[in-house]
């Protein structure tokens, strides 16, 4: 019988075959004479694809074929070449000088940039449960949850019970995230990564599969065609590879850049499929696992599923293709560098943003006070401009400035009056939020 993985691993995509490839004594001589030196730079730099590469233009020896397995020869031999294996498979990975320059300046502009230059301790906090929010929503809307972002985000803020399978998925995603930070300190096992899964897939249709590696083969398939898009290995070698993996993981010698090293981990939980379903949740909770265990703290700050999820076709081919090319780990390594670039840099945009609001809040509070309001009204004119959605009540805003409540309500009518603020009424409640931006902005800018 057929058993399929319940997962969306793959979209609707063919990776094509790469040629069977050359071996001859010209190849062997141009490769050691350096003749196309500049053609592997461009691919070590491009790391083109059999597929990209064949219809590109001035190919060596005008022959894709040829071409391709000049490329092959130049990746496969050398210092930058790392080999590993997992159940005697052999897999391998390119460190390129493009890899080497991205990992660097990632460590170095990327998260040495935002130490330099960091988000306020409030600001940072609340990215922080919006970024782990939007992950638990992503990874899990990544692996086929229909829920709409708002619906789960309401869910998750609210803190009330999910109320079918999707929102019960996104709800074992934050789960899982607050278990990971629990567990930095603890070696990769498989009693780690079986419990995780558990938390995973708790009170879903995938419940079924709990508290073992596999124990049947499985097939992944190409959820729009049917096709089979991957074939994991046997059952009976699961725990040999996931031993393998475990240990892979635990080694502090040969080093490897943590980032490579959790790509690779990235990629191989996909690849061997220990579980009948749950693999890529797993998977990049032990992502995100290893990175914080080797301090990359400010991952806690980004959401990597919503970048996945945007580029979902580029992330599918990029485990095609290292599958396809003689397992070769550099298209994820790859994928996973730029995938990481792109959510930082959103976390640099919102630090950017936050601290052009603070300096927007500096200058409405002071024209404020120029226009003969108090300190208190300057600072909750600024707030209420510079936060989104923010509502205010007079017991709050006296508590918060220790006035009493005839005082407040004073400050608040004056704003109110002055077309600034509006205010409406919530059973005995009442409640006064920002009149528009727009009408702040007229209204200081008036002499």
């Amino acid at each position: 019988m057929l058993i399929l993985s319940s997962e969306l691993t793959f979209s609707h995509m063919k990776v094509e075959a790469t040629p069977k490839i050359l071996r001859t004594n010209e190849l062997i001589n141009d490769f050691f004479t350096q003749k196309y030196a500049d053609f592997l730079k461009l691919t070590d730099a491009r790391y083109f694809y059999w597929a990209e590469l064949k219809h590109r233009k001035n190919l060596p020896y005008n022959d894709p074929v040829k071409a391709w397995s000049l490329v092959k020869l130049h990746r496969g031999i050398g210092i930058h070449c790392k080999k590993l294996f997992f159940a005697k498979e052999p897999f391998h990975y390119c460190l390129t000088e493009v890899i080497q320059e991205k990992l660097h300046e990632f460590d170095l502009k990327l998260i040495g940039g935002l130490y330099k230059d960091p988000i306020t301790p409030s600001d940072k906090l609340e990215y922080l449960k919006n970024s782990i929010l939007e992950e638990a929503i992503s990874s899990s809307q990544a692996e086929g949850a229909s829920t709409t972002t708002e619906v789960a985000l309401a869910m998750l803020k609210s803190g009330r019970s999910p109320r079918d399978e999707s929102e019960q998925m996104i709800f074992n995603n934050l789960r899982s995230i607050q278990f990971i930070k629990e567990e930095m300190d603890k070696p990769l096992d498989f009693a780690l990564i079986i419990e995780l899964h558990k938390t995973m897939t708790a009170n879903t249709s995938a419940e079924y599969c709990v508290g073992d590696f596999r124990k049947k083969q499985i097939y992944v398939q190409d959820h729009i065609d049917g096709e089979i898009a991957h074939t994991p290995p046997n059952a009976d070698v699961v725990k040999q590879y996931m031993e393998d993996l475990c240990k892979f993981v635990n080694a502090d010698k040969p080093f490897i850049h943590p980032i490579i090293k959790a790509s690779i981990i990235h990629f191989m939980i996909g690849y061997i499929h220990p579980f009948m379903d749950g693999n890529g949740r797993t998977a990049r909770a032990l992502f995100y696992w290893f990175l914080l265990k080797k301090e990359y703290s400010l991952i806690e700050n980004i959401s990597i599923s919503s970048v996945i999820l945007e580029s979902r076709i580029q992330y599918d081919k990029a485990f095609l293709k290292t599958e396809n090319d003689d397992n070769d780990l550099t298209y994820f390594i790859n994928y996973s560098i730029k995938t990481l670039r792109i959510a930082f840099e959103r976390l640099i945009e919102y630090r950017d943003k936050k601290k052009e609001n603070v300096d927007r809040g500096k200058l409405i509070a002071y024209k404020i006070l120029n226009k003969g309001m108090n300190k208190r009204q300057a600072d909750l004119l600024a707030y209420l401009y510079t936060k989104k959605n923010v509502e205010i009540n007079i017991t709050t805003y006296a508590a918060k400035n220790e006035i009493v409540r005839q005082t407040a309500r004073k400050d608040l009518k004056e704003l109110v009056n002055a077309g600034l603020i509006t205010e409406y009424k919530d059973g005995r409640n009442v409640i006064f939020k920002i009149s528009s931006k727009d009408k702040v902005n007229q209204f200081l800018e008036n002499t």
